[in-house]
């Protein structure tokens, strides 16, 4: 079990995020009140460092589906950098690939 970690670098009105470790129902907490504050602060841009995750579960995945969804009502966007192949497997899975701007 790797614990997760979170940093965030702000420029402006957007925000990268960098996840470590595992996402999941124990950690997503933690991310989905960081995307609630960034975007109560004005920050609608958000792009997921997912880099150096090493797990996502379904909890996880909701908490991206739902910052997208928070991003988009505010004029904003999400999208993904670093996708792991497994991660990719997992959004094309789930069918919601098509959701967000990936990049590997």
């Amino acid at each position: 079990m790797t614990p997760f970690k979170l940093e965030s670098d702000v420029q402006g009105s957007a925000v990268t995020l960098r996840l470590a470790g595992e996402l999941d129902v124990a950690s997503a907490p933690v991310l989905r009140d960081e995307v609630v504050r960034y975007i109560s602060e004005g920050r609608t841009s958000l792009v997921f460092d997912c880099s150096e995750l090493s797990f996502v579960d379904s909890t996880g995945l909701g908490v991206l589906i739902g910052a997208r969804a928070r991003c988009l009502a505010a004029n904003g966007g999400v999208s993904l950098t670093g996708v792991k192949p497994a991660l990719q497997r997992l959004l094309a899975v789930t069918g919601i690939e098509s959701l967000f701007l990936t990049a590997a």
